[in-house]
């Protein structure tokens, strides 16, 4: 609820754009509840329906490969190209001859191709030790497979050193072959190195040895139930966020009064509760505690402070401003002013079905096109508050928009004004006729009301209401009132959290933020 403020600025100050977008996800909350939730059960919908997977780590040491740099006459505890060594070490632990021979360890009705799908190998800390992960639905059958590969490497490796001493041998032998029988230098050196690859041979073992036997995994390693969840509620918050924002944007209504004022580029003087009833028989003080607020900010419109007339309107019909017009009335009235209430929506009259008044008597309509005197066409309904009268639309002709005249306006209402200390005038709707618009445009009015309905008005509304206000350069005198803000907003600080409103009186039907 919004009480009168110490000053008046010709315009809202803009919200800054963090406090928009918390506005939004205050309002979306549930958007993004709800899509972080359905994200969640999905996930682990999908994760329990998938089997678990255990993995099995076994270490393989490796050493540098001494042949050829002990062929070559470098040091054995010296490599070429360490870096090279490692990358192909660690390619060849997982290589098809090494799956064949795993499969054919371990009877595995497999293919090496798909047994390789289940093993990797890593050198994670960039150094001779290289991991053997293998992974399976079965957690002993997984150790088995990791250990196997391990093992198996072990023996290929060895397998390959010998092959390549094997070979060196074998073409040694075919150059002495081929030598002259004279060349007794280069047979010489020949033989040498035949010597050294039979030595070789003799003490041949693999570049690697096992360095840790992998234990049967007491977990599954996937799925990944905490992970999986997490990253599908991040997903979800993400989701909700976007879709938020987006329906945000989609939309066409405003719910917030912040967001009322933005888009009308004024302040707004009061919040009408969605509780909140006017003109109501035996009716709670507290509840004309809105417009009494509303009351006290009118000066805020004039330059000089005095308000002797304010008229109520609205974009489109439905926002409450009858409710806002009426309560307005009383709470004035109340304060001991002269106050007279003017139906002037003469195309909707309803002041009959609401309060206690003679619909088919003489009104404004009389006053405007019959040439007679307002005053002598008050009515009563509040026989508690003698101060506030009433003067209804009258019998109003199917033409009147059409004969409405400058002169006839000014007249009548200069009669209202010279009668009463305040004067409401209950206007028709600004968009769906032009009637208003005449009101605007002939009369003298020192404080306009714009009404707005929280979940009602639209922005397009908005938009085109307030271009009419800025046409007639009326920003300064144009107040906003927020009709059916959510009960929560001012139930506790006006007292009617407690109990339900009493039952209005059949003289005086008005309802809860009234849609007239």
């Amino acid at each position: 609820m919004l009480g009168p403020m110490p000053e008046r600025d010709s315009e809202p100050a803009d919200t800054p754009g963090l406090v928009q977008a918390l506005h939004v996800l205050r309002e979306r909350w549930w958007v993004i509840a709800l899509c972080a939730l359905v994200s969640v059960v999905a996930a682990v919908v999908y994760v329990e329906r998938k089997p678990n997977q255990y993995t099995a780590t076994a270490s393989l040491q490796f050493t540098t490969n001494s042949i050829p740099s002990q062929l070559a006459g470098v040091g054995s505890g010296q490599s070429l190209d360490v870096e090279g060594e490692k990358n192909t070490d660690v390619q060849l632990v997982t290589t098809t001859p090494v799956a064949a021979m795993v499969i054919k360890e371990l009877g595995l009705h497999t293919t090496p191709t798909e047994l390789l799908g289940q093993v990797s190998a890593s050198d994670p800390q960039n150094d001779y030790i290289v991991d053997v992960a293998a992974t399976d639905g079965d957690p002993r059958q997984a150790t088995k497979i990791a250990n196997s590969f391990a093992q198996q490497y072990v023996l290929y490796s060895q397998q390959q050193n010998e092959e390549q001493l094997i070979k060196g041998q074998q073409l040694l032998a075919q150059r002495i072959a081929q030598l002259p029988a004279g060349d007794t230098t280069d047979r010489a050196n020949l033989a040498t190195l035949s010597q050294k690859l039979l030595l070789l041979q003799a003490v041949a073992t693999a570049n690697a040895k096992v360095a840790n036997t992998a234990p049967v995994p007491g977990s599954p390693s996937s799925p990944n139930r905490k992970g999986t969840a997490a990253v599908a509620l991040i997903f979800g918050l993400l989701v909700g966020v976007g879709l938020a924002f987006l329906l945000n944007l989609l939309s066409t209504g405003v719910k917030s009064l912040e967001g009322f004022e933005e888009l009308y580029g004024v302040r707004a003087l009061a919040g009408i509760p969605q509780r909140a009833r006017a003109l109501r028989g035996k009716e709670r003080d507290v509840e004309l505690e809105p417009f009494r607020i509303l009351r006290n900010s009118l000066s805020l419109l004039a330059p000089d402070g005095v308000v002797r007339t304010v008229l109520v309107t609205s974009a489109i019909p439905g926002e409450g401003k009858t409710t806002v017009a009426m309560g307005l009335a009383r709470a004035a009235a109340q304060t001991g002013s002269d106050v007279v209430l003017v139906e002037a929506d003469l195309r909707r009259p309803s002041f009959s079905q609401r309060l206690r008044v003679d619909g088919r008597a003489p009104g404004l309509s009389e006053a405007l096109f019959d040439d007679e005197d307002p005053r002598e066409l008050f009515q009563s309904p509040f026989p508690d508050l003698p101060r506030l009268r009433v003067l209804t639309a009258g019998q109003v002709p199917a033409d009147a928009p059409s004969k409405l005249h400058p002169y006839e306006l000014t007249r009548a209402f200069e009669r209202l004004s010279s009668h009463a200390t305040l004067v409401v005038i209950d206007s028709a709707p600004l968009l769906p006729v032009v009637d208003t618009r005449v009101l605007l445009d002939e009369l003298s009015i020192d404080a306009h009301l714009i009404v707005a309905r929280m979940g009602v008005t639209k922005r397009e509304n908005i938009r085109g209401a307030r271009a009419l206000l800025d046409q007639r350069g009326l920003k300064r005198s144009v107040g906003l009132v927020v009709n059916a803000l959510p009960a929560r907003v001012g139930s506790y600080y006006y007292g009617t959290e407690e109990r339900a409103p009493q039952t209005a009186r059949p003289e005086s039907r008005p309802r809860a933020a009234s849609q007239t």
